[in-house]
C-alpha cells in the first residue's frame, strides 16, 4: 500500500511539472538579486491619508478597491469602508459574537456591481452584509469542508478554495451563488495526506478570471467564466516545497516555500513569499520572463526602491484597474514617513517628480505619528 501511495506522488510530481512546455515556472531556488525602481514600471504615485474617525490598528492583508470606495479589514475593528479621498464611510457590521455579528474577518470578497460584502467567518459560515453595512443574511459551506482559505466573488457566484492537508478534505473549490445554493464543486485529484501544518494559499483576482494556490499543488491554476479550470504557471516541484508527510516543527517551517500573495497585472506576475528564512518579492516580465526580486519586511521596510518621489519603498498589496489603467496599492505608516523625511538620504535625493517629493514633505509635516495609515497607490505605465 505504501509502494502505491510512493508511486502516485511520483506520478502527480512529474504530471504537474508542466502540462504545456510553455507555461512559467517559478522556482525561488533559481532567483538572483536584480532590482528594479518605481519608475521603471510606474508613471505616478499619490498618497491618501485615512482620517482618524475609527482608530486602526493591524490592518490585515486584505485591501479591496471597489468603485470608488477603499475596503479595509482591520482586527479589532471588522470591515471598515473609506473613500478616495481618505474619508471614513461606514463600517460593514461589527466584530463580536452577537447577531449579525463575525469574530473572524480576515478574509473578505465583494460582489463589485452591488458592493454586497461576504466575509469568512470560523466555521465556515458566510457571513453577508449589504453595501451600506447592514446584516443580511448568513449560510454554513461547512459541509463541503473543514477549512476554508480564501473566499472570491465574481460573475455573480462567490468561490470558496478550501485547505486540502487533511485526508477528508474532497474538495479544491467550489462555486456558490448568492445565498449559498452549489453551483459547481471541483474535487481535488491528488492522494488524500494528513499533515500537522498549514500551507500558505490563496485566490486572485485578473481580467475576471480567479486563480489560485495551494503549497501543496505545484500548479496554479485559472477558472474560466464556464468553471473549468486550466493550468496558469508552474510553481517548481522540489525539496523547497511544503512535505505532504511527516510533522514538521515550528522551526522548519520558515526553510519551505510559503506564497504569501500573487497578483497579476497585463506585463507582470508578482509574488510574495517567504523562503529559507528570507521574505521576498519578485516581478516576473510576462513576455521575456526576466524577474525582478526584492526583499522585504514585517515591519513594513523594503520593497520596490521607490525614485519617483524619493519616499518608502513599495510593497504593493492590492491591484485595481479604473479607466483603462491599472494601479498597485500599499501602505505607509505616518511614524515612517516622517522619519524617513528627517533622514539625509531623502534630503539629498533626486527623485524621477521632484515636485512629487515637496508634496510628499508637506505630507509628512501635516500627519501625526499616531495616525491612521497612509494608502500608497501607482499608476502602472501603459
Amino acid at each position: 500500500m505504501k509502494l502505491k501511495y510512493l508511486f502516485l506522488l511520483t506520478l502527480l510530481a512529474f504530471s504537474c511539472k508542466s502540462p504545456d512546455n510553455g507555461l512559467y515556472e517559478f522556482d525561488p531556488r533559481s532567483l538572483e538579486e536584480n532590482e528594479i525602481t518605481l519608475s521603471e514600471i510606474t508613471d505616478d504615485i499619490n498618497y491618501i491619508p485615512l482620517d482618524n474617525s475609527y482608530p486602526l490598528g493591524l490592518i490585515y492583508d486584505n485591501i479591496e478597491f471597489i468603485n470608488n470606495s477603499i475596503f479595509l479589514s482591520v482586527k479589532d475593528a471588522g470591515i471598515l469602508v473609506f473613500n478616495k479621498e481618505g474619508k471614513a464611510l461606514r463600517k460593514i457590521g461589527g466584530v463580536g459574537r452577537g447577531p449579525g455579528e463575525y469574530v473572524y474577518n480576515f478574509d473578505f470578497t465583494i460582489d463589485e456591481k452591488t458592493e454586497t460584502v461576504y466575509i469568512k467567518d470560523t466555521g465556515n459560515i458566510i457571513k453577508v452584509y449589504s453595501k451600506t453595512g447592514k446584516f443580511l443574511r448568513n449560510f454554513s459551506l461547512k459541509e463541503y469542508g473543514d477549512y476554508i482559505n480564501s473566499i472570491k466573488f465574481l460573475t455573480s457566484k462567490l468561490f470558496a478554495f478550501f485547505s486540502i492537508e487533511n485526508e477528508n478534505a474532497e474538495y479544491k473549490w467550489i462555486a456558490v451563488d448568492s445565498l449559498g445554493n452549489l453551483i459547481k464543486k471541483e474535487k481535488r485529484k491528488i492522494p488524500a495526506f494528513t499533515t500537522n501544518f498549514g500551507g500558505a494559499n490563496g485566490a486572485y483576482i485578473f481580467q475576471n478570471k480567479i486563480s489560485y494556490w495551494n503549497s501543496f499543488i505545484d500548479t496554479v491554476f485559472t477558472v474560466l467564466p464556464n468553471l473549468v479550470e486550466k493550468p496558469s504557471f508552474i510553481i517548481s516541484p522540489g525539496e523547497h516545497r511544503w512535505p505532504r508527510y511527516g510533522k514538521l516543527l515550528p522551526g522548519e517551517i520558515s526553510q519551505y516555500l510559503s506564497i504569501l500573495k500573487i497578483f497579476e497585472t497585463n506585463h507582470f506576475r508578482m509574488i510574495q513569499y517567504i523562503y529559507k528564512g528570507r521574505n521576498d518579492f519578485v516581478l516576473i516580465d510576462k513576455e521575456d520572463r526576466k524577474s525582478f526580486l526584492t526583499n522585504w519586511e514585517f515591519d513594513g521596510s523594503g520593497g520596490i526602491l521607490n525614485d519617483l518621489d524619493g519616499g518608502k519603498s513599495f510593497l504593493p498589496k492590492a491591484y485595481y484597474t479604473e479607466n483603462d489603467r491599472e494601479y498597485i496599492v500599499g501602505l505607509i505608516y505616518p511614524y515612517q514617513l516622517k522619519i524617513l523625511v528627517s533622514t539625509d538620504e531623502f534630503k539629498n535625493s533626486a527623485p524621477k517628480y521632484p515636485e512629487k517629493k515637496k508634496e510628499l514633505e508637506k505630507l509628512a509635516n501635516n500627519v501625526k505619528e499616531t495616525d491612521n495609515p497612509i494608502v500608497m497607490m501607482v499608476r502602472l505605465n501603459k
